[in-house]
């Protein structure tokens, strides 16, 4: 991705500074009723007998309010510009776990995740990575709804820690190229998408001094994260 000239800059920093206002009250809105859910699920494990079925269930359902929880945090933590939360992690095992959560979230939706992983370290906000790397899996999962292959690999370039996310969908049109990080843009628009995903990863990987490209002509689509290595 080229360069944002200064205007541009100003004006995308404008556009990111609303969104993380914005995702700050959202977030705080569905922490309510999460609270409720988290809070009754507990109840429930507490009366039901462990190893039945319904136990089982009430304790998938708290797992994954709680799984909902981190995201939200995540959410927060960017909004809030929280950089005293950022140490040396492993970007590999951080991936890995983000990977590990789709499976869970989306067990049934018939993807194949492929995934090829290399040791490297960088120094930064881990809720902020995940929520980064989830939004690139959420969007390589929309690409193919009736199923395909995603395929996630983490490996060190010289200074830089990079992530790749790449499906085997249409690919992104060239008309669509120039336009896919812009705030609140989507193609999705009445299929539940907000254009909020992209511009967000962008500016998470921006602040954490590296970059976020959507690179290659396809077929698929291929978006490379690159972070400083520790």
């Amino acid at each position: 991705m080229e360069a944002l000239a200064p205007y541009e800059q100003l004006v995308q920093s404008g556009k990111l500074v609303a969104i993380g206002e914005l995702a700050a009250g959202v977030a705080h809105e569905i922490n309510n009723p999460l609270f409720a859910i988290l809070a009754l699920s507990e109840f429930l494990l507490k009366e039901l007998e462990p190893g039945s079925r319904p136990y089982e269930r009430a304790e998938l359902i708290h797992q994954t309010g709680l799984e909902i929880k981190e995201i939200i945090r995540g959410l927060l933590d960017f909004a809030r510009e929280n950089n005293d939360e950022r140490v040396v992690l492993s970007v590999d095992e951080l991936v890995k776990e983000t990977v590990d959560l789709m499976r869970r979230t989306n067990a049934n939706k018939g993807i194949h995740i492929a995934e090829n992983y290399e040791p490297v370290l960088t120094d930064a906000s881990g809720s902020q990575l995940k929520q980064l790397v989830l939004n690139l899996l959420g969007n390589a999962r929309q690409a193919s709804p009736d199923g395909g292959e995603i395929v996630v690999s983490v490996h060190r370039d010289g200074p830089d820690a990079v992530v790749t996310v790449a499906d085997d969908g249409p690919g992104v049109d060239a008309s669509v190229r120039e336009r896919i990080f812009e705030p609140f843009f989507t193609t999705r628009r009445y299929t539940g998408g907000t254009g909020l995903g992209l511009s967000i990863g962008l500016g998470i990987a921006q602040a954490h001094g590296g970059s976020l490209a959507l690179v290659g002509e396809g077929p698929g689509a291929t978006f490379v994260l690159r972070l400083p290595a520790a």
